[in-house]
């Protein structure tokens, strides 16, 4: 090739580049500003707002809301609790925003005369554990059925929480509960919740606890008819 010939070849080949270059930069830069920028909203404070003023603040606010459901105590029924992204923050409109709303506690159901299996069935139907406590002697409840129930019946309490029963024990004999170490109050009331029926003997010693039960008989854990007297020793 005739040398001319090259030279003038190799001039439009980077006059060629340098046009499409510039034509690409241009380009870019074109889309660049073609771009717009992206809308944005203020996070409104939804705490405390029932479930449909939620709805409307965040509809005005053009977000997104998502709700989810939470049993509380210390909260309104139908309020919210708590949101996912903080008030006055800035996000992208249509941004969802998840809030949990208040569900009232549920309530623990009566039970008392129930067999340990229908309470067992009933509680668990409410979402709850049961857990068995010491036999009472109770004659007035049949051997096996629910005595009492802690917490008690339509007090709140959280669903997977415990309910604690005490079955009876019929109106035959029961170990006699250790009240040593007790007042004469609480020693009382242990003996006659379990049938029994206190007898005190008063003593007078020095340098010695008063009120206190010192002693006892029948023993802690021995047998004895319900109804008979336990003998409790204490001191004033």
């Amino acid at each position: 090739m005739h040398g001319s010939t090259v030279v003038l070849v190799a001039f439009l080949t980077s006059v060629l580049t340098a046009t499409g270059t510039v034509f690409l930069i241009e380009k870019t830069n074109l889309m660049r500003k073609v771009e717009a920028p992206v809308a944005e909203a203020i996070v409104p404070d939804l705490r405390g707002f029932t479930e449909g003023d939620a709805r409307n603040n965040v509809q005005a606010s053009r977000l997104t809301l998502l709700a989810s459901r939470e049993a509380s105590a210390e909260a309104k029924p139908g309020t919210v609790i708590r949101q996912s992204i903080p008030a006055g923050q800035r996000v992208p409109q249509q941004h969802p925003i998840s809030v949990v709303i208040s569900e009232e506690v549920p309530k623990v159901p009566e039970l008392k005369s129930l067999a340990l299996a229908e309470a067992t069935k009933r509680l668990e139907e409410r979402g709850y554990k049961i857990a068995t406590g010491a036999p009472v002697v109770d004659p007035a409840v049949p051997e096996g059925a629910v005595v009492s129930q802690t917490p008690a019946p339509d007090a709140p309490l959280e669903k997977g929480k415990s309910v604690t029963v005490q079955l009876s024990s019929g109106s035959g004999e029961a170990a006699v509960p250790k009240v040593i170490g007790l007042t004469m109050a609480n020693a009382k009331t242990e003996l006659t919740k379990l049938g029994f029926e206190p007898n005190v003997r008063w003593v007078s010693l020095a340098e010695t606890p008063t009120y206190v039960v010192l002693n006892q008989k029948p023993a802690a854990n021995e047998k004895a008819k319900t109804g008979s007297k336990v003998e409790v020793v204490v001191n004033r």
